[in-house]
């Protein structure tokens, strides 16, 4: 996979690249984020800020579908997921979210929506080349200096129902509550931010059951 590939910044060449699986699966844009010196958007929060992000996400949401034609917006679902989604977890404050298509690839105009709101497309999931990441960089807030990543899938995507089954039996059940929470504890003592992703997601048997129900 290239290290930074040339960034795509039309809909027209999105387009191209969606509906080119090989190409796809090579693709990788990655846009660093200048953060001042001594602030790390890394850092892991016992307390995060969850209805305030949740109203982030929901404000993101509204202005994505206001640029979706309304034939097509009917036929989009949209999910806060991931860790902030979950009132008490703790995490960084990168928010996650997830817009199901009802198929593959988004059309020009969902994509030119993702442009307009001053998203970038990254890559797609190296677990499925249909997840694809756009992200959209906050410049001011409580999120300043962070990310909201947007999973475009399909509901069928087995990433996107771990996502979904995580949220929903962490909000309903303690064991997993619980067992998330203390997974990501301990991950967050990793020396960095790769070890804690990776860390969060191998000491959980919550997360491990997902995998083993979609594999």
């Amino acid at each position: 996979m290239a290290s930074n590939s040339p960034k795509l910044e039309t809909a027209e060449e999105l387009f191209e690249l969606f509906i080119d699986e090989q190409r796809l699966k090579e693709y990788r844009y990655n846009q660093p984020v200048e953060t001042p010196e001594g602030f790390s958007n890394e850092t892991f929060y016992t307390d995060l800020p969850y209805e305030e992000i949740k109203e982030i996400v929901e404000q993101k949401r509204e202005e994505l579908f206001s640029k979706i034609p309304e034939d097509e917006k009917a036929n989009l679902v949209w999910e806060h997921v991931g860790s902030t989604s979950i009132k008490g977890m703790p995490g960084t404050k990168f928010p996650d979210a997830l817009l199901i298509l009802p198929s593959f690839p988004p059309s020009k105009a969902v994509i030119q929506a993702f442009l307009d709101c001053g998203y970038y497309f990254s890559s797609c999931s190296h677990l499925d080349v249909k997840d694809l990441w756009f992200f959209f960089v906050f410049t001011d807030g409580i999120l300043k200096y962070h990310k909201l990543t947007v999973h475009v899938t399909l509901e069928d995507n087995k990433a996107g129902k771990i996502l979904r089954d995580t949220r929903d039996m962490c909000r309903s059940e303690q064991w997993a509550f619980d067992d998330y929470k203390n997974a990501k504890i301990e991950a967050a003592k990793s020396k960095d931010f790769k070890g804690y992703k990776q860390g969060k997601g191998s000491n959980s048997k919550l997360l491990a059951m997902l995998r083993e129900k979609y594999a």
